[in-house]
């Protein structure tokens, strides 16, 4: 409830100071709408004053006339028209006097619900789901959504951007997910969809129109401002993001995929159909499915694709990490095809490394072949590259070689010798001893053997022996068979003195 002193105030901004609607809202604190409202009351009660002459009386005709061809021209663009046919007043006047003549509607635009057949439509769009971090990297989670527009049966999936091919693969997951396709899908002007648009005349982006004959289906534009024509995606995105995100951790992508997927079966296409409570969305996905299309044989291939070169050091740069090649293809002209799992560099039609992806930030990713023959021409490299992969396999080295480097422990031999504790007891094991070496700040090599036996003890893992094979036919591909130890266990058994003679 606005007090007197408050409309009064209103009045003097409005009519005295010239203030706009929105600025005198903010300015009081109140919503523009309520400033709007009480100067609209006051005008259709209260009989306006003639208005007296002024100068902007002998370009009334024009106002009008233009008022009627744009029918949402504001008032300040109509001022610098005018000023070019000879007006000088201020646009305060205009305001008020556009403000009079403007046929205002008092409803709010109304929709015509929409129609949906069986198979006929699917409707698609991106939901913002706010970062996920992912080792140093704070990475934007966003959820590829597909609802079928009669049956409202849903997809759903994580992504760590909104790539194209991020987007295409959503695309591919989903019909697959359905079982088929609709006839139609439905997109709002996003640029992975919609390049550009005059009015109807639209331009898709080439590589969804690959997509879509590729699968038979037709892409449509929503029309300009009419976010209603894509409804049941928006109230979905809303739906995931009240009924399943609301309060949820989000640790990794995997685990986050695993959870909606579980929640989509379990609770969104268990829900009851908007058209009838009687039945589930499930129920009436399973009549509508036998009229989507038919899917190809083989998924559509999705593959992010870039031109790429090293520099004086082999490694390629792609989305804030480093991945190795081979030293000998440094500085030359190669490709770089990723998908969601790995990284693969070609030469032509030969690749020439293939990586795991990473979607941290600032990760050297080393393949230790690739320095294969760099170590007889550049002393030292070898003890680099051999660095650099053990860190990759067991990052917590990295703290453990800063602190030999304090201690003046030779990195050179450490790694060896690291190598030799990876190959007798394991990852995990040698990665708890470093961890524990580095807490108590003990940086040597001598010291890591010990807990990692240690270890191996806590465990009761036998000791295990490296036997080094001569270098002969004979002994190498000897088959030795294994003997049964049933008699072996038989001498372990306490003997009966009551059988004994």
């Amino acid at each position: 409830m606005i007090n007197a002193e408050t409309k009064a105030e209103i009045r003097r901004l409005f009519y005295a100071e010239h203030f706009t609607m929105n600025a005198i809202g903010e300015h009081l604190g109140i919503h523009h709408d309520t400033v709007r409202s009480l100067l609209e009351k006051e005008r259709a009660v209260v009989s306006p004053a003639p208005l007296r002459s002024s100068q902007i009386d002998p370009f009334m005709p024009f106002i009008t006339e233009t008022l009627k061809t744009y029918p949402k021209l504001t008032a300040t663009r109509l001022a610098m028209m005018l000023k070019d046919r000879g007006f000088s007043g201020s646009v305060q006047i205009l305001r008020r006097r556009v403000r009079q003549l403007r046929d205002r509607p008092s409803r709010k635009r109304a929709f015509a619900p929409l129609t949906a057949y069986a198979g006929e439509e699917a409707q698609v769009d991106w939901g913002h789901f706010g970062t996920i971090r992912i080792g140093r990297a704070e990475r934007r989670l966003s959820c590829f959504v597909m609802v079928l527009s009669y049956s409202r049966a849903v997809f759903a999936r994580f992504f760590l951007d909104q790539t194209l091919e991020s987007f295409l693969l959503g695309h591919v997951a989903a019909f697959r997910h359905f079982g088929g396709v609709a006839r139609r899908l439905r997109y709002d002007n996003l640029k992975a969809a919609v390049i550009e648009r005059h009015g109807q005349a639209i331009r898709y982006n080439e590589t969804l129109v690959d997509l879509a004959g590729y699968y038979r289906f037709g892409p449509s534009a929503c029309n300009p401002y009419s976010g209603h024509e894509k409804g049941r995606v928006e109230r979905t995105i809303r739906y995931i993001r009240d009924s399943f995100f609301a309060g949820r951790v989000v640790r990794d992508l995997a685990s986050a995929n695993v959870e909606l997927a579980r929640w989509v079966e379990d609770v969104a296409n268990a829900r009851t159909w908007p058209d009838d409570r009687s039945r589930t969305v499930r129920q009436v996905f399973e009549d509508e499915a036998p009229r989507l299309l038919t899917l190809p044989e083989n998924d559509y291939g999705v593959v992010h694709r870039r031109d790429v070169r090293s520099g004086k050091i082999p490694y390629i740069r792609f989305d804030l990490n480093d991945y190795s090649i081979p030293f000998t293809l440094a500085g030359l002209a190669l490709t770089l095809l990723a998908n969601e799992a790995e990284i693969r560099i070609v030469d032509g039609a030969n690749e020439v490394a293939r990586h795991k992806r990473s979607y941290d930030k600032g990760q050297r990713i080393t393949e230790k072949e690739h320095f294969a023959g760099l170590y007889e021409t550049r002393p030292g490299a070898e003890t680099v590259a051999g660095r650099e992969y053990i860190k990759r396999l067991i990052p917590e080295t990295s703290a453990l070689y800063d602190l030999m480097v304090e201690q003046e422990t030779p990195l050179g031999s450490a790694t060896a010798k690291i190598f030799e504790l990876v190959e007798s007891y394991g990852v995990e094991t040698v990665r708890e001893s470093i961890k524990q070496a580095t807490e108590r700040k003990i940086g040597k090599m001598s010291y890591l053997a010990q807990l990692c036996r240690q270890a191996a003890t806590r465990r009761k893992e036998p000791p295990r022996i490296q036997i080094e094979l001569p270098d002969r036919p004979n002994v190498r591909d000897l088959v030795v068979t294994p003997h049964a130890l049933e008699g072996y266990d038989r001498l372990a058994e306490p003997t009966n003195t009551r059988d004994s003679p």
